[in-house]
């Protein structure tokens, strides 16, 4: 970035200067000279500026985001269960559906709570432990972070549009199969 804002007061220096120079020195060939100059650094400029937000945003693109856990609770229980929203006006309108885990979980005061989650933004993993739910969240390198070919409001937006994941934890066999076949 250093390089391009050196380069950009370098440029208007010299146009400044030949511009200057060609009033004092009225030869026509000099102020051609100095337009013709300027105009090629100008578009050397142009071209140095356009390759360096091709270079910024291709590297941001390629940065890796990792896990990171942002909070973990304690549950005591959990269920899916489907939500149905909808609304109709005069015989027409719509119903949606969307699966939810309900659980509760204990909190500092020792009472429950009940909360929900989108079963999409779920993974299930047996434990031997205590059952729990981690809030998942994505973050970048902090080396990443600090290159100066880094376009911060795209790495914002990459991480902003990755959102929460959650990490359910239970106890193993808390998962049933059942599998039945209704012929009528």
């Amino acid at each position: 970035m250093l390089f391009i804002i050196t380069f950009i007061l370098a440029t208007a220096s010299l146009f400044a200067y030949l511009f200057a120079k060609s009033f004092i020195n009225p030869n026509r060939s000099f102020a051609k000279l100095a337009i013709t100059l300027t105009s090629l650094i100008s578009f050397l400029l142009i071209i140095v500026c356009i390759s360096t937000i091709i270079l910024s945003v291709k590297y941001t693109n390629e940065i890796k985001l990792s896990d990171e856990v942002k909070s973990s609770q304690n549950i005591v229980n959990i269920k899916n269960n489907r939500d149905t929203e909808g609304g109709f006006f005069i015989g027409c309108g719509e119903i949606n559906a969307k699966q939810y885990y309900y659980y509760y979980y204990k909190t500092d005061s020792d009472s429950y709570k009940v909360n929900k989650i989108n079963v999409d933004d779920c993974e299930i993993i047996y434990t031997k432990g205590t059952p729990h739910i981690d809030t998942i969240v994505k973050t970048a390198d902090e080396k990443a972070t600090e290159n100066w070919l880094t376009l911060m409001p795209n790495l914002s937006l990459r991480i902003s549009t990755a959102g929460e994941k959650y990490k359910i934890y239970i106890p193993e066999g808390s998962i049933t199969t059942d599998f039945s076949i209704d012929m009528e």
